[in-house]
């Protein structure tokens, strides 16, 4: 068992190394990379890792991923960590002087901070090495937003020989030093889909002598909605929501087609399978009564996120013991946002938690988005005994 002696020296490495890993934070903030882009961050990451005196440091991981290999001084199980590193296309409005210099682009999800926070985890188990039974693997993922990057790591073995994993998520709406917690699926399925319906042109006002397709289009878009309300118990959760639609170059021309893509979420992975065929079945009837063509196309994305309930039951207690039971919410729902974290969680049991970053925070994926820096303390320091309780538990 983890001695008070090992968390008492663990609080005041975290003390100790804070200013840098808030300065990491700040330099990472201010020079964001779009996904698959992040090769400077994910150089920065490497260098840090070497540094660190990682037994093995791997770079170009599943694109721009990078892995740490820390080996403790005991035999034990293989712990893993992820934090992904890819930042938004959104041009950042908070006056800062670590405003993002890249103009488009920012961390309006807070990667800064989930980065910032594993190299800080790093850094301070690289010094309690001696402490530690069991391998640690630190994991920094590519292309989280667009999804591909998790997948692509897995691919190239980085789960290979992992117990377990855990990940956090900064979380506007929540006080710092306080978290949540949901075992069972935490976060939704996410696809993608594109809709081109294919009418017959023609002059505005002479609707009668072609196809609209935005009119047909219109109908899809009302009839997807049926769906959720119609087709699928009230009690799985699902979201089809038509994100884009374009027609058209004039104001007195009846264009000959149009184009609708959108996004399809699910808690279930029976839902998720059938949606597809559901969606597709939607527009061909829509298009059969209105006389148009269309094509379809269903673009997997990421799995529901289904976090363990033995791993999040560790989480919840050693929560619990850092920052009090009352600042540990078991969320009564999963969020309908995506994590492509569940990919990981194919290859071993783990969890994702929610890391409070100020119950005013602007909301994430906006233009004033910022990880709180006080909030950086408490993930490390949940990390690191998150990590060391699991290798130590007896099995």
């Amino acid at each position: 068992m983890t001695t008070q002696t090992t968390y008492e020296l663990l609080s005041q490495t975290i003390q100790r190394l804070l200013p840098e890993v808030v300065e990491t934070r700040h330099h990472l903030h201010q020079n964001p990379e779009l996904s698959d882009r992040e090769e400077k961050t994910a150089t920065f990451v490497a260098e840090r890792l070497r540094a660190l005196g990682m037994d093995e440091v791997r770079e170009r991981v599943g694109g721009y991923g990078v892995v740490g290999v820390l080996r403790g001084a005991k035999p034990g199980p293989t712990f893993a960590f992820r934090a992904d590193m890819d930042a938004l296309p959104i041009q950042e409005e908070n006056d800062l002087p670590y405003k993002s210099c890249n103009p488009g682009v920012m961390h309006a999800c807070g990667h800064d901070g989930h980065t910032s926070t594993l190299l800080g985890t790093a850094a301070t188990l690289a010094q309690l090495r001696d402490r530690i039974p069991g391998t640690i693997k630190f994991l920094f993922q590519p292309a989280e937003e667009t999804v591909g990057g998790a997948a692509r790591m897995c691919a190239e073995g980085v789960m290979e020989g992992v117990d377990a994993i855990v990940a956090l998520h900064g979380w506007p709406g929540m006080e710092v030093g306080q978290i949540g917690v949901r075992s069972g699926p935490a976060m939704a399925s996410a696809d993608t889909f594109d809709i081109t319906i294919q009418g017959c042109g023609a002059h505005a006002a002479m609707p009668h002598i072609g196809v609209d397709p935005i009119v047909v289009g219109a109908q899809v878009v009302t009839a997807l909605q049926t769906l959720a309300s119609r087709e699928i118990s009230p009690t799985d959760s699902v979201v089809v929501t038509v994100t884009q639609f374009h027609a058209g170059t004039a104001y007195n021309i009846i264009p000959g087609t149009a184009e609708l893509k959108g996004t399809v979420r699910c808690l279930s992975r029976a839902v998720r399978d059938s949606m597809a065929e559901r969606i597709e079945r939607v527009v061909a009837g829509v298009c059969s009564a209105l006389r148009a063509e269309y094509t379809f196309q269903h673009r997997p994305g990421t799995p529901v996120t289904i976090n363990d309930a033995g791993f999040n039951a560790l989480v919840a207690e050693v929560g619990a013991e850092l920052l009090g039971a009352e600042n540990v919410f078991h969320l009564d729902a999963p969020s309908m946002g995506a994590e492509d974290f569940g990919i990981f969680l194919h290859h071993a049991p783990g969890a994702m938690f929610r890391l409070g970053v100020g119950a005013d925070m602007p909301p994430l994926h906006t233009p004033c988005y910022n990880f709180a820096d006080a909030a950086l303390p408490k993930g490390i320091e949940l990390f690191c005994r998150i990590a060391l309780r699991y290798l130590e538990t007896p099995r």
